[in-house]
């Protein structure tokens, strides 16, 4: 909990844990037992009854008790035999966690692992507040995991909050099987994004972000993104959230739609009466270390307000208000050598056995390559994010509760790239006398080029749900909306060349050359450049001549998805069956995609003026000393963006408008989409237990309407036409049926089987997309989407043992396996997604499933506590997981009938060692990300070996905390120790020739809380 106890929660949202936490507020006169006085009442009402007037926290899976009454508790007792009386009747039991602390769990049950001893001098002052690492608090979410009725993995605030995570994505990557992705295939992609230094988006058990299942307090998300349904999580702070639960396996009452994890981030809820009100302010700032390299500032800083209460005559009205701002600049430096050979053809083979300059070894074709055009930049951006959240609730009447959820995230962000670029001209391979042709490439273009990247993205949620319980019966009306968006609102390009040519400037001509443009060292490319060529770049700003006056693309994509349901539960009084359910859903979503681009005429054209440079015109204002400081020393312009946007603006004209040709109907529409999609769900569920076995049947049936509107433009071979506004449809019927079988032999384990049927749908821009015609040499080529694209179909197995061990430790291992069919990746805008050999007149290029997908995997999680090794009266611990992951896939003849999935990495691990003594505690992690496959083809070569890779990375962060008292503490996070490359990607598995290197440097961060 993020203040260790001293808050207090309600959660009871799709089935998660729901915990009411309660604390004293003094300790009773001469330790006396308290009084009760709870009728008999609904389980759940009354056990957060007898927690409140035994001013204790208790923790329950809310799902297992619908249904079940109390019975009366009136009189004086010690808190453990309250319970107990309360749920003499009800197949549970308490268990004592701490001294403040019970978890209810299912009959027979033994005594849970002891805490460890610690000194009472240090204990008294610290185990108020659950400090970590402190048995009660690991126990807590272990205990939670254990209980749940499917296999889950919970993510509380105190563990996001004792890493360096500085969004939700990178709080998950703490999780074994998880993924974290800091690039992606949104408006911005490949290094453009990973230049952040941040994780965006997170991929489960090697699939990617698009297989997932993301929702906030229970409320499927909008799905924002123009090209994929996966969901950018860099805009959501981890101290939002109260729990993140990851539900493992699939169940009738959660949308089918995910092969992957369902998501459930859940926000704070109102307050309990006994210690309403409260309120907690968290300040922090920051500072990166790599805009320091720079000269600037790398400043950020945070404010986190959150207060809780409840009112009315009797408490029966709470209220969680939450408001977040958070800004944040960056400086960081990037090689872009895979931008500039796919961009500028950059690369070739250093030596071949022909004067073609084909591969030298044919059998392995990523040998030999060498870059020959090479972009080297600086990458710098300010953050501003936004987060709100409300909850009310209000226990209308006995056995009735409604309640509230609204959240609220946003983030702007500001990025300006600066790239020196050197494009190599002609090339041609010499033989050596030998038999060897080398490598001669005979000129080279010296460049800047200037590029913006605005992102801002935003998801809402709002849900209203109902529970009504009468004897054995409840039903759970609710509504929900949310709203997702990411535009890239004005995208910048502009750059300057020292060959630049138009109608005041001629025969301006490339740096003559003959050679190897670089060798490498250590794996990265060294400059084999001539003088001329370094002096052109260090004085980029006053050489280069400016080419055009900008290029200008104004791109955005949103959806806003809506609808509601209900869930009604019976409880039946004896017998096996444990539970029976039915629900229903009806959503709905609309989403609109626009894409617009302007291209200015050349500086020179414009002013009728030759030789003009960006310092002439005002753009290049100062340099940056070393464009990537400890590996490229030359210097590189500062790019005075208000002023670049001023002249692009002062120069636009109708003309300039360019997205698809010349007609303003065409440049205005061809890029636009917009789309549809109804989804109706009926479902039911059992829940069957004998003995130590409980076994949960589900059955969902799941039916999707999909609409989408696009534009279609003809062929233009012979004079460009209006193209006009066309529609398809896309239907999808899956019946998903589900078995989740859990083996408890006793308190301290849980054995785990589960089985279950799930499937993804395409993106709407695959099923959509627009139709384009082009004639071309007598070939026509129609591209367009494909509205008959299957959906990804999976049968899914997992199995899991979960089980304390001596000593208070816990081990959890797991196993899984997902066999899928139609297989589909995320491709961008591209729609030559498995795109098939056709040598007819009439081309078709739209996507295409790929065959039969597999990945399978091992994890396994070992929590430790290790006693005192250092004798100081504290405390140690070691939490450590392990993941190993297989994948294939068929993608088809072009693209390799086995490849790995992507954003699949064959290992991940992370291990922390904790230590705590008094008031201060500290913390080392390491997060361990095995080599992935990123991107198929990137090249476009002929074979299947041009994949890009994204290098394993190994990262070592530090937090340190210090407690004031119950109320503050202050921590201080060092991420990244060893100033490890944040990102670095090649194309081939095994070769690092062509790369894309970020270097975010380090960053650290001191916050303060305190709760009032």
């Amino acid at each position: 909990m993020g203040c260790g106890g001293r808050h207090a929660f309600l959660r009871s949202v799709g089935g998660a844990v729901l915990a009411v936490a309660i604390l004293p507020s003094s300790v009773s006169a001469a330790g006396r037992a308290p009084v009760f006085d709870v009728p008999a009442q609904p389980l759940a009402a009354a056990l957060r009854a007898l927690a409140r007037q035994g001013r204790v926290q208790i923790l329950f899976p809310a799902e297992r008790l619908e249904g079940r009454r109390s019975r009366a508790v009136v009189g004086r007792f010690e808190t453990a035999r309250a319970f107990d009386l309360a749920l003499a009747d009800a197949g549970f039991a308490a268990r004592r966690v701490d001294s403040r602390t019970f978890v209810i769990v299912a009959r027979p049950r033994l005594s849970p692992p002891p805490p460890i001893e610690a000194p009472t001098a240090d204990l008294e002052p610290i185990q108020v507040w659950g400090r970590r690492p402190e048995p009660g608090e690991i126990a807590r979410r272990l205990a939670t995991d254990l209980d749940a009725p499917t296999s889950v993995r919970s993510l509380s605030r105190e563990d996001m909050e004792r890493g360096g995570a500085q969004n939700l994505s990178e709080a998950l990557g703490d999780l074994p099987g998880m993924t974290v992705i800091n690039t992606g295939r949104s408006f911005i992609g490949g290094i453009d994004s990973a230049s952040r230094g941040e994780g965006l988006y997170a991929a489960y058990r090697g699939l990617n972000a698009e297989y997932n299942l993301s929702m906030i307090n229970g409320v499927s998300v909008a799905q924002g993104l123009p090209y994929s349904r996966g969901v950018q999580l860099n805009l959501l702070p981890p101290d939002a959230f109260q729990t993140v639960v990851v539900h493992k396996t699939g169940r009738a009452d959660l949308d089918g739609d995910f092969i992957g994890a369902a998501l459930d981030f859940q926000t704070p809820g109102p307050t309990d009466l006994s210690r309403s009100p409260w309120t907690a302010v968290t300040v922090g700032g920051r500072v990166e270390t790599r805009a320091r390299d720079y000269g600037e500032s790398g400043l950020g800083e945070t404010i986190r307000v959150e207060h809780g209460r409840r009112f009315g005559a009797a408490g029966q009205f709470g209220l969680y208000l939450a408001a977040a701002h958070e800004d944040r600049s960056f400086v960081n430096s990037e090689l872009a050598g895979v931008m500039a050979a796919q961009n500028d053809r950059g690369w070739a083979y250093g030596v071949s056995g022909s004067a073609a300059g084909g591969a030298p070894d044919a059998e392995n074709p990523q040998e030999g390559l060498v870059q020959t055009s090479l972009n080297v930049g600086v990458s710098s951006g300010r953050s501003r994010l936004q987060n709100y959240a409300l909850a009310l609730d209000w226990r209308a009447a006995p056995g009735l509760d409604l309640r509230l959820n609204a959240t609220h995230a946003q983030a702007r962000t500001e990025q300006n790239s600066t790239f020196s670029q050197v494009v190599s001209g002609a090339q041609s391979w010499i033989d050596d006398g030998s038999g060897v042709y080398r490598l001669s490439v005979r000129d080279l273009s010296t460049r800047v080029w200037y590029e913006t990247n605005p992102d801002n993205v935003s998801l809402s949620t709002l849900s209203l749900k109902a529970d009504a319980v009468s004897g054995r019966w409840r039903l759970t009306p609710y509504l929900f909306a949310s709203r997702g968006e990411s535009a890239r609102p004005d995208h910048l390009e502009a750059s300057a060349w020292i060959n630049q040519n138009d109608g005041y400037n001629v025969g301006q001509t490339p740096r003559a050359f003959g050679g190897v443009t670089v060798q490498y060292r250590d794996g990265l490319p060294v400059p084999q450049w001539p003088q001329s060529v370094f002096d052109d770049l260090n004085q980029a700003g006053s050489v280069l001549v400016a080419r055009r006056a900008g290029q200008r693309t104004e791109q955005f994509s949103e959806q806003m998805r809506y609808g509601g349901g209900f869930d009604l539960s019976f409880t039946p009084m004896q017998g096996p069956w444990r539970n029976l359910r039915i629900g229903a859903k009806l959503g709905r979503s609309d989403r609109d995609l626009t894409d617009r681009n302007w291209t200015n005429a050349f500086f020179g054209d414009i002013y009728q003026t030759a030789g003009l440079t960006w310092e002439a015109l005002g753009i290049a204002k100062g340099t940056y000393a070393e464009v990537f400081p400890g590996l490229y020393d030359w210097s590189i312009p500062r790019i005075d963006h208000d002023r670049l946007e001023a002249l692009f603006e002062a120069n636009r004209t109708t003309e300039s408008f360019d997205t698809c040709g010349a007609l303003y109907v065409n440049n205005l529409n061809c890029n636009s989409q917009s789309g549809r999609e109804i989804v109706q769900a009926v479902y039911v569920m059992a829940t069957h237990a004998t003995g130590a076995w409980e076994t949960q049947f589900g059955l969902r049936q799941e039916r999707a309407r999909i609409v989408n509107r696009f534009w279609v433009l003809p062929d233009a071979s012979e004079g460009e036409t209006p193209g006009d506004w066309a529609a398809n449809r896309s239907r999808y019927d899956m019946l998903l049926p589900s078995l989740n079988l859990s083996y408890r032999p006793n308190d301290r384990g849980v054995w785990r089987a589960a089985a279950w049927r799930s499937y993804s749908r395409p993106a709407f821009m695959q099923l959509g997309g627009g139709v384009r015609t082009e004639t071309l040499d007598g070939v026509t080529t129609v591209t367009r989407g494909n509205p008959d694209l299957k959906s990804a179909d999976a049968w899914n197995l997992d199995l899991s043992h979960q089980t304390w061990l001596p000593g208070g430790g816990a081990l959890s291992l797991s196993a899984y396996a997902k066999q899928i069919d139609h297989y589909l990746y995320e491709s961008g805008s591209s729609l030559d997604v498995g795109v098939v050999p056709d040598e007819a007149a009439v081309r078709v290029v739209m996507p295409r499933n790929g065959g039969r997908g597999d990945t399978r995997g091992l994890e396994m999680e070992w929590f430790q506590p290790l006693g005192d090794p250092f004798d100081l009266g504290g405390q140690a611990s070691l939490d450590l997981n392990l993941s190993r992951q297989w994948s294939r896939v068929d993608l088809g003849q072009i693209l390799g009938r086995s490849q790995p999935m992507l954003n699949a990495p064959e290992w991940l691990g992370n291990a922390e060692l904790a230590y705590a003594q008094g008031r201060a505690a500290a913390y080392l992690s390491l997060n361990y990300t095995g080599a992935y496959l990123s991107a198929y083809d990137v090249l476009k070569a002929e074979g299947d070996w041009d994949n890009l890779w994204v290098r394993s990375v190994a990262r070592l962060d530090a937090r340190a905390r210090w407690r004031f008292d119950e109320r503050t503490r202050l921590d201080v996070i060092v991420t990244n120790l060893t100033g490890a490359y944040s990102y670095w990607a090649h194309v081939g598995r095994d070769g690092a020739a062509l790369s894309d290197v970020v270097d975010s440097g380090r960053r650290v961060v001191v916050s303060l809380r305190s709760v009032f």
